[in-house]
């Protein structure tokens, strides 16, 4: 009966173990894909900050001698590597202004 015993709740430690083991490769591969989105989304973000410290720039430039932002975009060339990015320059040019290639990844 003892003996019985010792065996059931060994099955049961051996059960709790796997599943233990199981939890831990699968949070270890949850934090890993956490890590590699963090990396991406700010890698984006310093993306976004170049492409409007560009735009600042150039329509500040530009604002001083009265141009609009459409003569800006014409006489700049911007390499975008973000959809929304992508999407805001579509707007303009589908405002008339010119764009002249948008590639999206």
């Amino acid at each position: 009966m003892v003996e019985q015993r010792g065996s059931v709740i060994g099955r049961i430690r051996h059960g709790i173990d796997r599943r233990l083991q199981e939890w831990r490769r699968q949070d270890a591969a949850r934090k890993t894909c956490a890590e590699v989105d963090r990396d991406e989304l700010w890698a984006e973000a310093v993306e976004r900050e170049k492409l409007l410290k560009l735009l600042a720039e150039a329509l500040g430039e530009e604002q001083a001698r009265r141009a609009s932002l459409g003569e800006v975009t014409e006489q700049r060339l911007f390499v975008l590597h973000s959809k929304e990015a992508s999407e805001a320059l579509g707007a303009f040019a589908r405002e008339k202004h010119r764009l002249v290639r948008g590639v999206k990844d």
